[in-house]
């Protein structure tokens, strides 16, 4: 039996040091266990016996609590290690567990009191609500202190070693995150008096994130994304290159979410979220795990990923975060999977997240009533707006986008900013058609402001935001009685969103294009249109904005092809006999690569169609080739052999795009006439008349595209008397 204090406290550090092993591999109920056996051998005066061993068991016993879900334990035990602690390093280590336990409950404004307190006892004596001014000259300090270096420069920085300063940093990018959702000034004086301590005394772990923060903050206040950029790059190369990686997960997502996703592609960062949420389980970081799983389901829905998809990683999130008990992050997965049900069709009303486990009206009334939430509540009210404008009720999406605009300040770099300004913008330009005059110029210039926004996003990042500026630029046009703008806008949304892979707004640029056409009476081109919408919604696995728009429009259904993937835009059936020539010289050959018959294949197929000239373009890696080119000399036909790339000066290269990625047949009679394609460059260069794109499939795979032309306007691509 062990009697003598120096045995017990012995053995109390054994417990420590099991303890602190079990944490560090995520083993927290048994570390809890060795931490609680540690402490309970401590005599009553080791406060004063032994306080750096004492401190260190409670310390770690909180933090376990906290990790295994035992909150109030926590709390009262961090309540009670405040006012013993004895040194900078002491308060500073404590203050950070408090703040990560009042944001986990949904307490943020209490995560900034202990924020403040600690800044307190170092003499500094900051407002939780900071004007302006005060922001602007901390952000101004660090061009000042940088002087003539280049931000590049700063990765050789020495790195940090007074315990006190590292101690302060790591509090300061603690309480960045409670500060977000608490006062945007705030946010930015804490993040800039975070980079401003790492330019004074050198790098550390801390100082990765808060050179990621920068970006996020600096790029939405002042606009300047590419600059700042270079901040965010610095603190994801500090990690990868000089091994800070203690914040390696939290640096790894808000550089995915907060740097890269407005300056390269969307999905460009969704790689280095998984590694952040991996990176952060492994280590018990739960709050940004659990952020991990809400960024990465924004990630989705932002990319057009399909919805089934989509949905299976928000049930994921939500259970993490249900376990981690998080509740601002379940609160905003909630929402995310509401959007993602009724757009599935999932839900009884379309555009309405009702249903057996959601209520609208009492999830609005909890939001509205807690603003520790309001990070929650804007995410949900931009949610809301999506669903009712998928759903055609504009008047409760411009409400839902009113409710959302009061709450943007908590949204600072995040990708659920850039949908609200969209769909705001969509829906007030869908409002001006039934709206009284004095309605109408406002709901133009709610639109004007958040095209202005978008077009900002799409100078820094077109891959995102062109498609989406596009979109909004066209229905502007639409409204102001700009046609020849909005089709060439519509169309430029459409190719754009095509191009980045965002099939669901490929789809809602090709619907809005179908009601502008409908509107103008081009019955015909409306119906092409709308069938691609409704073939991009499909491919999304939007069923339930599906049957919205074939309850609409119940021919859509009826048209849909039944037989394969290939079908005709605008002219009778029998000129598809043009098909039946070169699938049986396909079935001949096996493979349609042998020179003889490429030459064979196009001459033929030239002369039966009349056509002056002819391109057979092949599928090369991920782009088209073109690969034989037959034009008429004479009474004859000749092909070359050729290689080179799909381009506006060599074909109409909107309709070979259309006819590879839908694997259907483009047949113009009278190409000068307007339609879908008019206004293609080389159709209106070249002046040509008839215009076939022919894609053939093999076993459901596009193999070659063929495309023939003729100038004549006397005739056209003969429709009889190309059968072998």
């Amino acid at each position: 039996m062990i009697t003598s204090h120096n045995e017990r406290e012995q053995l109390a550090e054994l417990n420590l040091l099991a303890g602190q092993r079990a944490r560090a591999s995520a083993a927290y109920a048994s570390a809890l266990t060795y931490l609680t056996a540690g402490a309970a051998l401590l005599p009553d005066d080791s406060w004063e016996r032994r306080h750096e061993l004492t401190f260190a068991l409670e310390l770690h016993r909180a933090e376990c609590e906290f990790l295994t879900g035992a909150l109030a334990d926590a709390e009262q035990r961090l309540a009670g290690l405040s006012t013993r602690a004895a040194n900078t390093v002491e308060r500073a280590a404590v203050a950070c567990l408090r703040v990560d336990l009042y944001t986990t409950l949904d307490q943020g404004r209490r995560a900034i009191a202990v924020g403040l307190d600690y800044l307190r006892h170092l003499g500094i004596d900051w407002s939780p609500h900071p004007t302006n001014e005060e922001a602007r000259r901390e952000y101004e300090r660090i061009w000042l202190q940088l002087g003539s270096r280049t931000i590049e420069d700063l990765i050789a920085l020495p790195l940090m070693s007074d315990p006190a300063s590292l101690a302060t940093l790591d509090v300061l990018t603690k309480f960045i995150v409670p500060a977000l959702y608490t006062d945007a000034n705030l946010l930015a004086l804490v993040t800039c008096r975070a980079v401003n301590l790492s330019l004074e005394r050198g790098n550390s772990d801390a100082s990765c994130i808060a050179y990621v923060w920068l970006s996020m903050v600096a790029g939405a206040r002042f606009g300047d994304y590419q600059t700042v950029y270079r901040f965010g790059q610095l603190g994801y190369d500090l990690v990868e290159g000089r091994g800070l990686t203690r914040f390696q997960a939290r640096t790894y997502m808000d550089f995915a979410y907060g740097v890269l996703s407005w300056t390269r592609h969307v999905r460009v960062g969704r790689d280095l979220l998984r590694r952040a949420f991996e990176a952060a389980n492994k280590i018990g970081d739960l709050i940004y795990a659990a952020y991990c799983g809400n960024q990465l389901n924004t990630n989705l829905l932002m990319a057009g990923d399909p919805l089934a998809e989509a949905e299976r990683e928000a049930e994921h999130g939500l259970a993490f975060a249900q376990k981690a008990r998080f509740g601002l992050v379940i609160d905003r997965i909630a929402t995310q999977l509401g959007l993602i049900r009724t757009l599935r069709g999932l839900t009884p009303e379309f555009g309405s997240f009702n249903d057996a486990e959601f209520d609208e009206l009492r999830i609005e009334h909890r939001l509205a009533g807690n603003p520790n939430l309001a990070r929650a509540e804007f995410s949900y009210w931009t949610r809301k707006l999506q669903a009712r404008f998928f759903a055609g009720d504009y008047a409760s999406a411009i409400q839902a986008s009113s409710r959302a605009q009061r709450l943007l300040w908590t949204s600072v770099a995040q990708l659920e900013t850039a949908e609200y300004h969209f769909y705001a913008a969509l829906s007030q330009a869908a409002s001006c058609d039934s709206a009284a005059p004095g309605e109408r110029q406002q709901h133009l210039d709610d639109v004007a402001a958040h095209h202005k926004q978008l077009q900002l996003w799409a100078a820094n990042c077109p891959e995102n935001f062109e498609n989406r500026a596009a979109l909004v630029g066209a229905e502007t046009a639409r409204i102001e009685g700009r046609e020849l703008e909005a089709e060439h806008l519509y169309e430029r949304a459409i190719r754009s969103a095509r191009a980045t892979e965002f099939v669901h707004n490929e789809a809602l640029a090709q619907e809005l294009a179908a009601r502008f056409y409908a509107a103008r009476g081009f019955e015909d081109i409306a119906r092409m249109y709308l069938r691609e919408a409704r073939q991009g919604y499909l491919r999304w696995g939007a069923d339930g904005k599906v049957r919205q728009l074939d309850g609409s429009f119940p021919h859509l259904r009826e048209e849909q092809p039944l037989a394969g993937p290939r079908s005709t835009i605008g002219t009778p059936v029998e000129h598809l006999e043009l098909a039946t020539v070169l699938k049986v010289s396909q079935a001949v050959s096996g493979e349609i690569v042998l020179e003889k018959l490429v030459e064979t294949l196009v001459r033929t197929a030239m002369e039966h169609a009349g056509a002056e000239r002819g391109l057979l373009i092949l599928r090369r890696g991920d782009g088209l080739s073109i690969e034989a080119e037959g034009n008429t000399s004479g009474s004859s036909v000749v092909v070359r052999l050729r290689e080179a790339p799909v381009s506006a000066a060599e074909l109409p290269e909107s309709v070979v795009r259309y006819a590879a990625r839908t694997q259907e047949s483009v047949i113009l009679d009278d190409a000068s006439a307007r339609n879908p394609f008019s206004t293609d460059e080389y159709i209106r260069r070249q002046r040509a008349r008839s215009v076939l794109c022919l894609p053939l499939v093999k076993q459901g795979t596009l193999v070659p595209c063929s495309i023939w032309k003729t100038t004549s306007l006397q005739t056209s691509l003969r429709p009889a008397g190309l059968l072998f």
